[in-house]
């Protein structure tokens, strides 16, 4: 195991994430640029969104367990090979002049398919690549890197290609995922012992066996329940208002074009600072008074952006959110990685992903719904308020006290604790 996030390991499981990441961030703004050349209907081109997403709700319970059985590095590599076929297929149909809605859905579905691999192997692998109080540095790395490929990097690059040469960023992308993969071959290998007894055989039975188990065991953690309640509001909000964020900066802020991509730069500005300061926070904030206090800012921002007192403010608002969003999502991912068993880490990542992802389809259902009957604004207020809401209601369980209680006893878990009483006493004279 490496020491610290500076290991060799690690560094190369960053990079391989980096470059898969600015690949991500390319098509981000390459596919629905490309979408756009076969038709002008909003609702097929956002269906690019729902069938990259979609995955989260059908199969990320079979890539958890998946993840759980298999060699986690042998999985992920897998999941960038997706990419790149995915990638390597819009790059030759673009060529061919044979780019369609249908092909473009395929494509996005299996990305979206490849991503439920991806994240569920290499969270469960991380925390065997990183000495335990090194987590929160690494994920600190992971996500800041993410904010920055994926929202500052990639986008921007993504149009400039596709403007250049149609199949440049998807070229370019299937190379990146290529990059991962060679990258994470440099890496051992990350067999996992299964401790449960008797497991079932890799079938759809024991696959069904593993799932379940992996569901138990994130019901039975009110931490977890509550942490995902907390992330589910908080995706179901950033659909909701970001989704019309658009429509708040030209209709009710007034401005430009120019002045919407200064809003969203400010929110990833605030991230990458919250990324590197994330560390920092947590040394001297417990755990459970920092995630009050970033669900509160974070709520105080969403209904400050729907005031949209200027466009500065707003600016403001937004770099704030990001901010305070990032650090509490550094902290949370490293709880997370802390008290599940890694041999259930797949599994359990998989239920908690399915409930706190699904959110953005309802969030931005009723974002939209709330916009149309009530006004832009409302759906920023309600959804502040929904989430400030949630923070006070899961503080019972959310607290300082009772979340240092759970990562002690996962750092100490009872038949540990009964197994060294068992040796004592035994070797007791």
């Amino acid at each position: 195991m490496d020491p610290t996030p500076g290991g060799r390991a690690f560094r190369k499981l960053w990079a391989a994430t980096a470059t898969s990441n600015l690949s991500d961030g390319v098509s981000l703004a390459a596919a629905p640029l490309l979408a756009a050349t076969v038709t002008h209907d909003p609702a097929l081109i956002a269906g690019i969104t729902v069938a990259q997403r979609a995955p989260w709700l059908v199969l990320a319970f079979m890539s958890g367990a998946l993840a759980d059985r298999l060699d986690r590095k042998r999985v992920a590599q897998a999941a960038n090979w997706i990419r790149v076929a995915g990638f390597a297929a819009l790059a030759v149909a673009v060529l061919g002049d044979a780019v369609g809605m249908p092909l473009l859905y395929a494509v996005f579905f299996a990305i979206g398919t490849a991503e439920t691999l991806y994240d569920s192997a290499s969270s469960a692998w991380l925390p065997t690549l990183v000495a335990p109080d090194d987590l929160g540095r690494a994920n600190g790395r992971l996500q800041t890197t993410f904010v920055v490929c994926n929202e500052f990097v990639g986008p921007p690059m993504g149009g400039f290609l596709l403007a250049s040469a149609a199949a440049a960023p998807f070229v370019l992308g299937a190379g990146g995922y290529l990059a991962a993969v060679g990258l994470l071959t440099l890496i051992p290998s990350a067999t996992r012992h299964r401790k449960e007894p008797a497991a079932e055989p890799l079938s759809v039975r024991g696959i069904a066996a593993d799932i379940a188990v992996g569901a138990r065991w994130y019901w039975s953690s009110p931490t977890l329940r509550s942490l995902s309640i907390v992330a589910a509001t908080g995706n179901a909000v950033s659909a909701a208002t970001y989704g019309i964020l658009v429509l708040l900066a030209t209709d009710v802020l007034g401005v430009t074009s120019g002045w919407y991509g200064v809003l969203l730069a400010a929110g990833a500005i605030g991230a990458v600072v919250g990324g590197l300061v994330a560390g920092k926070v947590g040394e001297w904030m417990p755990l459970g008074t920092l995630i009050l206090v970033t669900n509160l800012l974070s709520a105080g921002s969403v209904i400050g952006m729907g005031l949209a007192i200027s466009p500065a403010v707003t600016v403001a608002f937004m770099a704030l959110d990001g901010f305070v969003v990032l650090i509490q999502t550094i902290h949370v991912v490293t709880l997370r990685q802390q008290i599940v068993p890694n041999e259930l880490m797949g599994r359990v990542t998989a239920a908690y992903r399915s409930v706190a992802v699904g959110a953005f389809t309802v969030g931005g259902v009723a974002g939209g719904l709330v916009a149309k009957f009530f006004g832009i604004p409302a759906a920023f207020y309600a959804g502040g308020t929904a989430m400030a809401l949630t923070a006070f209601a899961v503080l019972p369980v959310l607290n300082d006290k009772r979340l240092a209680q759970v990562k002690e006893e996962a750092a100490d878990p009872p038949e540990s604790r009964q197994a060294e009483g068992t040796t004592r006493s035994g070797s007791a004279p």
